[in-house]
């Protein structure tokens, strides 16, 4: 809701009341009052120019905003004003039908748009909060700029350094400030695409000459991929043992050359160089077994490229090597957070135990480590811990992978057969991640093998006996997916014994500097850098950032900004991924300044309330979620979602 007239005159010129505004937009309006600006006066301060000064980067940001507009039309009735980093504007780019109105409020270039010389305005809040920000008729503190309305925001360059401002205004009632805000951001999102066009240009050119450095040894089968997977390039011998005639397309998938086994696009991923790493490739009438090299390719400012992967076509079968065994250890998980410490405390006492477990939590908070973890410290070390992506099975071999099949069960199976994975588990752990995504007639014999602790090979009667511990994890609302059918609730109740929340990195946000530090070490050691740290202002940022990909997002930026860091010096904001570093400079660019809620109080007493009645109910029931149901007189429905609302599990 907009600020009328009547409060802002009630407050500015007779100083009565508070009135029920934003906290921000509040004291600005204090701070205008004190700097001794009367209301019913002009912009005041001025400065000279020197169009020879000018910062380039505004330049770029006037040029684009002169495009915008004329996007909209040569007769909007919009105005954009450039400001520096002191507010002063520097420039003005109008519509035809707009032309010279701003000057009739007093806003022309030289006018400085802070507190002390316009009071309270876009620009000056954008200032104050660093953020984007709208101010909307009433909400100005000089009375005449009251027919504006108006949207501004803070403008950075490629090293995260403040430019200046950019702001667009038109004349009430005829223009949406709340429109005006969804062009800034447009033009924000144009600038770092431009920014990240700039980059990807020298990029190409940089892997270019390494492809032409690189291929003039041509004895070997070679592909050379851009990080993204995206295929370069393609030598005669990959060619011929493809079985290919001509050459393939720039930029094709090489995924669609052939069935490739790891995904090159998984392999290209990642700047790690490896050797002798089997790989199997799938002809339309024949199998390949080969090995590959992985070389990652630099750029002369060590920024990652690309990959090339050189091949080897083995000659024998590899002997079958041992079962995977676990790889982390719970002092891995890192972080002191209470969240974090009591999932970790758990995971501990589950361990010590041989009941199955789940684990929730949202993608990337680290359900895979705690998996691991949770094996290696208990008594089933040293047995097989087998992890299983249930949603990277295809449905139509998940049967056969899973519970294996006997000689001659169907078209195309092995003659002797093969043993599956649960099988090769025996003794130790199976990992069942993303098990919401299991077709429901795996999940019915999952349920037997947990019951009578025994599994069926496809075209087989003989019941084999296993001993194995199931950890199953999901990032999906297994509730909602046994309300709609999706989810046996008899497996699930087996299943989730103890319940394990992992918490979001927003409820760890003590944790990131110790995650960040761990994580550029890391790959410090793996690239062979001496990255000393990040900026401060940087990670100042990633505590306030919501991190949706949690820290699997935090591990890949890291992983991303050292690839392109000099090596020796802290990260920068050139070195972040693009779309991380707009959301880092730009935060709060879609979201409002939160306005004052007189109920607040009194909303957060009922919802702790709530919360409280859902887990005895919970609890009283022994996590029937029927049961708790009915005791609450609600639907299941509703006790799902309020159970998802506020992180509640239901146990067995």
């Amino acid at each position: 809701m907009f600020v009328n007239y009547n409060d802002w005159s009630a407050f500015i010129n007779e100083g009565r009341g508070t009135p029920a505004i934003s906290p921000p937009l509040l004291e600005s309006w204090k701070r205008s009052r004190q700097s001794g600006l009367g209301p019913q006066m002009y912009p005041q301060k001025k400065a000279t120019i020197d169009v020879t000064a000018q910062d380039v980067f505004l330049q770029q940001v006037s040029t684009r905003l002169s495009n915008l507009l004329k996007f909209i039309g040569p007769d909007t009735n919009l105005a954009g004003l450039i400001c520096d980093i002191n507010g002063c504007i520097v420039n003005m780019e109008t519509g035809t039908a707009f032309a010279g109105t701003l000057e009739t409020f007093g806003l022309h270039p030289g006018i400085v748009m802070s507190e002390e010389s316009a009071g309270t305005t876009a620009v000056s809040l954008a200032a104050a909060l660093q953020t984007t920000v709208v101010c909307h008729g009433a909400e100005h503190y000089l009375e005449k700029l009251h027919p504006l309305g108006g949207s501004a925001t803070p403008v950075y360059d490629i090293d995260g350094q403040l430019k200046g401002f950019v702001a667009l205004y038109g004349i009430l009632p005829d223009v949406n400030v709340h429109l005006l805000k969804g062009l800034i951001v447009l033009l924000i999102q144009l600038l770092d695409r431009q920014t990240r066009l700039f980059r990807s240009k020298k990029m190409h050119n940089e892997l270019k000459w390494q492809l032409a450095k690189l291929f003039k040894d041509d004895r070997k089968p070679m592909l050379l991929v851009t990080r993204s997977g995206y295929l370069r390039q393609i030598n005669p011998p990959m060619m011929r043992l493809l079985n290919l005639n001509g050459s393939a397309d720039d930029e094709k998938n090489p995924d669609n050359l052939a069935r490739f086994y790891p995904a090159i696009r998984e392999i290209a991923k990642t700047a790690i160089p490896c050797k002798e790493q089997p790989m199997e490739i799938r002809l339309s009438r024949r199998k390949l077994r080969v090995n590959y090299e992985r070389i990652p390719l630099f750029s002369d400012k060590d920024e990652f490229l690309g990959c090339l992967l050189i091949f080897d076509e083995k000659k024998t079968e590899r002997a079958p090597t041992d079962a995977p065994r676990a790889r982390f250890n719970f002092d891995d998980i890192l972080g002191n957070s209470p969240a974090l410490l009591h999932a970790k405390e758990l995971a501990m006492l589950a361990a010590e135990t041989s009941v199955n477990v789940f684990l929730h939590g949202a993608s990337g908070t680290g359900k895979e480590m705690f998996a691991h973890s949770i094996h290696n410290h208990s008594e089933r070390r040293d047995a097989p811990f087998i992890p299983v992506n249930c949603a990277a099975i295809p449905r139509e071999i998940a049967e056969s992978e899973l519970f294996g099949y006997d000689t001659g069960a169907f078209t195309g199976a092995r003659k002797e057969g093969n043993i599956g994975l649960l099988e090769t588990a025996n003794g130790g752990t199976v990992f069942l991640d993303e098990i919401g995504d299991m077709p429901l007639e795996i999940q019915a014999k999952l349920l037997r093998l947990l019951e009578d602790k025994t599994i069926t090979r496809i075209g087989s009667r003989a019941e084999i006996p296993v001993n194995i511990r199931i950890i199953a994890a999901s990032n999906r609302n297994i509730p909602e997916l046994i309300e709609t059918g999706k989810f046996r609730e008899d497996l699930y109740y087996r299943l989730n014994v103890t319940a394990i929340n992992l918490p979001l990195l927003t409820e760890c946000l003590e944790d990131i500097p110790e995650l960040t530090a761990s994580f550029i070490s890391h790959f410090n050691e793996i690239m062979g850098k001496k990255v000393p740290g990040i900026m401060p202002q940087i990670m100042e940022r990633f505590r306030i950032y919501n991190w949706p990909g949690n820290i699997r997002e935090l591990k890949n930026a890291i992983e991303f900004a050292v690839m392109l860091n000099s090596g020796e010096q802290p990260v920068a904001w050139k070195d972040l991924p693009g779309e991380l570093r707009a959301e880092l400079l730009y935060r709060d660019a879609v979201t409002p300044p939160a306005t004052h809620d007189p109920f607040g109080r009194e909303r957060q007493e009922i919802q702790n309330r709530e919360k409280a009645l859902y887990e005895k109910a919970v609890l009283l029931a022994h996590g029937n979620l029927s049961k708790a149901a009915t005791r609450l007189k609600v639907s299941r429905s509703t006790l799902y979602r309020k159970l998802k609302k506020y992180g509640i599990p239901g146990r067995h």
